[in-house]
C-alpha cells in the first residue's frame, strides 16, 4: 500500500537542492558559527553570506534583520515576542482560540505579563 503523507504543515521532506547545499554543515562543517576558532569562523562567514542572500531576495531588507530559527515554534516566539517588545505602548493582541499551541502559548504568556489578549472565536 502506498503511503500518503498529509502532515506537511508539521514537517516535510527537504528539497534535494537544499539538502545538497546544507550537507557539508550536517556532516563535516557543523561548527558553532559564533565561536572564534578557524573552522567556526568559516561557517560563520557562510551563515552571513546566507543572510545577505536572503536579504537580497527580500529586497530592501538588511542582512542584520534576518533571523534563522530552528523550527516554527521558535519562529513564532521570536516574531510575537519581538513585536510585543518593539511596540511597548501597544499592549493588545488579537488571535483565535484555535491557534497552534506555539502561538496560543505565547499569547497566554504575554497576557500573564499584562498584555490584553483577545481570543476571537472562529
Amino acid at each position: 500500500m502506498k503511503m500518503v503523507y498529509a502532515d506537511n504543515n508539521a514537517t516535510t521532506c527537504v528539497a534535494p537542492e537544499v539538502f545538497e547545499a546544507m550537507e557539508p554543515y550536517f556532516k563535516s562543517q557543523y561548527f558553532n558559527p559564533s565561536s572564534m576558532y578557524e573552522a567556526a569562523r568559516i561557517v560563520g562567514e557562510a551563515l552571513e553570506a546566507a543572510r545577505k542572500t536572503v536579504a537580497k531576495h527580500l529586497g530592501g531588507v538588511s542582512a542584520k534583520e534576518i533571523l534563522f530559527t530552528s523550527c516554527a515554534t521558535e519562529s513564532n516566539n521570536s516574531a510575537i515576542f519581538g513585536c510585543a517588545r518593539a511596540n511597548p505602548e501597544r499592549r493588545h493582541l488579537v488571535t483565535t482560540g484555535v491557534e497552534h499551541p506555539a502561538v496560543y502559548g505565547v499569547c497566554q504568556d504575554l497576557e500573564r505579563r499584562g498584555f490584553e489578549v483577545s481570543f476571537v472565536p472562529v
